[in-house]
C-alpha cells in the first residue's frame, strides 16, 4: 500500500526492496540478483550507516538466516502471488478476483516487512552514538527532500507518472486513453502527503530516541513491528485513507486490465509466467504457498 510503504525508513525500504526485488526484476535477472542479495544488503547497510567491520561481521549471520527463511517461506509465497496474478489476467481481470489479488499483495508486503525488521533491529541496536547522530542527520535531510517533492499540485502529476512507469514495466507502453485512466483514477486517491510526512517524522524521531537510550534488539524489533508491519498506531485519518486508496487501486487494476491490448496482455502474462517459473526453480523443494484467493 503506497501510503503505508512510504513510512518506511530508507534502510528498511532497501531491505524490503531486496527481498521483494524478484517482482521488480526482469526474469533473466532474478537468479543473479537473488544470489547476490546478501552482498547487496550488506553493502547498502554499510553505505547508509557507516558500519565498522566488526559490526558487519556480527550482523552477517542474521542476514544469512533471514535470507534462508525467505528462501523457505518467501519464495513459495511470491511464486503463488505471481501464479494467481497470471490466472487473474487470463480470466480478464474480474473485479472480485482483482480485489482478492490486491489484498494478497498487502499480506505479501507485511510478511516481507517482518523479515526486513528481523534484519534491521539487530543492526540498529549495534550502532554507536556517532552513527546514531549521523542517522538523525540523514533522516533530517531525507525529510527536507521529501517535503520539497511533495509540495504543490505537481505531486499529483508525479504520482500519476509513477503509476504509469510501474504499470508499463509489466504491460509495455500504455496508450493515451490508458494513461488518462491512470491519471484520473490516481487523481481521486486520498491526498495523504502531509499526514504521511508528519507521521513518518514522528516515528523516526521516536526511533532515534530509542537508539539514543540504548534500546536492545528486542525493544527495537517490537517498535518496528508495531510501526511497519502491524500499523497499530496509524492515525485514524491515514488508516481510513489506506482503505479508500485500496478501493481505487482495485478499480484501476480492474479497468486497466480489462482494457489491455492483446500485445499488452501477452507481455504481462509472459512476465508473470516467467517470474513464477523462476521462483519455483529457486526453491530446493518447489511449491506454491496458500494465498487465500
Amino acid at each position: 500500500m503506497p501510503s503505508s510503504c512510504s513510512t518506511l525508513p530508507r534502510l528498511l525500504a532497501a531491505a524490503l526492496a531486496l527481498v521483494l526485488l524478484l517482482g521488480a526484476s526482469g526474469c533473466s535477472r532474478v537468479r543473479l540478483v537473488y544470489g547476490s542479495a546478501d552482498l547487496l544488503l550488506a553493502s547498502y547497510a554499510d553505505d547508509y550507516l557507516g558500519l565498522q567491520d566488526e559490526q558487519r561481521q556480527r550482523w552477517e549471520p542474521q542476514l544469512r538466516g533471514v535470507l534462508a527463511e525467505h528462501r523457505r517461506e518467501g519464495l513459495p509465497q511470491l511464486a503463488a502471488f505471481f501464479d494467481q496474478g497470471l490466472k487473474v489476467s487470463q480470466a480478464g481481470f474480474p473485479s472480485g478476483d482483482t480485489a482478492c489479488l490486491i489484498r494478497a499483495a498487502r499480506g505479501v508486503y507485511q510478511d516481507h516487512a517482518r523479515l526486513a525488521v528481523e534484519l534491521a533491529a539487530p543492526l540498529l541496536a549495534d550502532l554507536r552514538p556517532s552513527q546514531v547522530k549521523s542517522l538523525r542527520a540523514r533522516f533530517a535531510r531525507d525529510q527536507a527532500e521529501d517535503r520539497a517533492e511533495a509540495a504543490g499540485d505537481l505531486e499529483l502529476h508525479r504520482r500519476a507518472q509513477r503509476y504509469v512507469r510501474a504499470i508499463e514495466d509489466w504491460t509495455g507502453p500504455l496508450g493515451p486513453d490508458q494513461r488518462a485512466l491512470v491519471s484520473e483514477t490516481t487523481g481521486r486517491m486520498p491526498d495523504t502527503r502531509q499526514a504521511v510526512l508528519a507521521y513518518r517524522t514522528r516515528k523516526r524521531d521516536q526511533l532515534i530516541a530509542l537508539l539514543e537510550a540504548g534500546a536492545d534488539t528486542q525493544r527495537l524489533k517490537g517498535y518496528l513491528t508495531t510501526w511497519l508491519v502491524d500499523y497499530e498506531d496509524l492515525p485514524p485519518g491515514l488508516e481510513g485513507a489506506g482503505e479508500v486508496l485500496e478501493e481505487h487501486l482495485v478499480e484501476l487494476v480492474t479497468r486497466l486490465g480489462q482494457g489491455l491490448t492483446q500485445k499488452q496482455r501477452a507481455h504481462l502474462e509472459r512476465r508473470l509466467s516467467g517470474l513464477r517459473t523462476d521462483l519455483l526453480e529457486l526453491q530446493s523443494q518447489p511449491r506454491l504457498a496458500p494465498l487465500g484467493c
